[in-house]
C-alpha cells in the first residue's frame, strides 16, 4: 500500500468527529491508480474527500467486475476492516482523488467513544442501504429499479429542478454498462428499458443526458410513493 501522506485537519466540516478526523491521514491518488489490491491485508479505511473509486473484483479466470462506485463523501473498506483482514476486490482511482485513510489499530485503540459511536451508525448506515439494494435486485421489476435510479439523480431530490420547475436534464454518471452492472441488469436489457420508457414519455434521452419531462410522472413508476 501506498504510504501515508500528510495529518488529516482536526475540525473537519463534513460530519467525521474531531476526535476521529485527528487519526486520519490525507493521500492524493492519480487516476488509474490502486488505492489498494484485491487480498491485501485491510488495515485501513477510507474516506473519499474528491474524485472517484471504482471497486473492481477480480475472478480466477482474470475478468473483472465492478461491484460499487464510490462517490465524493462515501466512506469504502470500513465494513471489511472490522470483518476481515483482507479486502476482497481492488479499488482504482477512476478520476485524480483525494482521500482520507484511517488506520485500524489508530480506530480500535481511540480511547474517545464518539470514534466508535461514528463507525456503528455508519455500519448501521450501510446495511440499511444493503438492504435497500437486495430488495432492488430481488422484488423490484427492471422499470421501477431504472425509475429509481433517474429519480436518485435529479438535482432537486426528484422535486424538479431550481425555480420550482417539475423538469430535470443531468449527465449520467457513468457510463451505461456500468449503469446496467450496478442495477442487476443486462446492457441489453437496460437499453430496452431506457427506450421503451422514452417513448412512454418518462424521460427524453440526448447522448450522455437525460431530460425527464415530469418527475411526478417519472414516479408513477414506484410502487410504494
Amino acid at each position: 500500500m501506498p504510504p501515508l501522506d500528510t495529518p488529516a485537519a482536526a475540525a473537519p466540516d463534513d460530519g467525521v468527529p474531531a476526535a476521529l478526523a485527528a487519526l486520519g491521514f490525507r493521500r492524493s491518488v492519480a487516476a488509474g491508480s490502486l488505492v489498494f489490491r484485491q487480498d491485501e491485508r485491510a488495515e485501513s479505511c477510507f474516506l473519499l474527500e474528491r474524485g472517484e473509486i471504482a471497486l473492481r473484483r477480480l475472478s480466477r479466470s482474470g475478468d473483472e467486475v465492478e461491484i460499487a462506485r464510490i462517490g465524493e463523501g462515501e466512506w469504502f473498506g470500513e465494513i471489511i476492516l472490522f470483518a476481515s483482514r483482507a479486502f476482497p476486490a481492488q479499488a482504482v482511482a477512476v478520476r485524480d482523488s483525494d482521500l482520507r485513510e484511517f488506520r485500524r489499530s489508530a480506530i480500535l485503540g481511540s480511547p474517545h467513544p464518539e470514534v466508535g459511536s461514528f463507525f456503528l451508525a455508519l455500519l448501521a448506515h450501510k446495511c440499511l442501504t444493503l438492504n435497500r439494494r437486495i430488495e432492488q435486485l430481488t422484488v423490484m421489476d427492471t422499470r421501477e429499479r431504472l425509475a429509481r435510479f433517474i429519480i436518485g439523480l435529479c438535482p432537486g431530490g426528484g422535486r424538479g429542478c431550481e425555480g420550482g420547475l417539475e423538469a430535470c436534464s443531468f449527465p449520467l454518471p457513468r457510463k451505461k454498462r456500468e449503469i446496467a452492472i450496478e442495477l442487476g441488469m443486462a446492457p441489453e436489457t437496460l437499453s430496452r428499458a431506457l427506450r421503451q420508457m422514452e417513448e412512454e414519455g418518462y424521460i427524453t434521452v440526448r447522448g450522455s443526458r437525460l431530460e425527464i419531462p415530469s418527475c411526478d410522472f417519472l414516479r408513477s413508476l414506484i410502487e410504494d410513493d
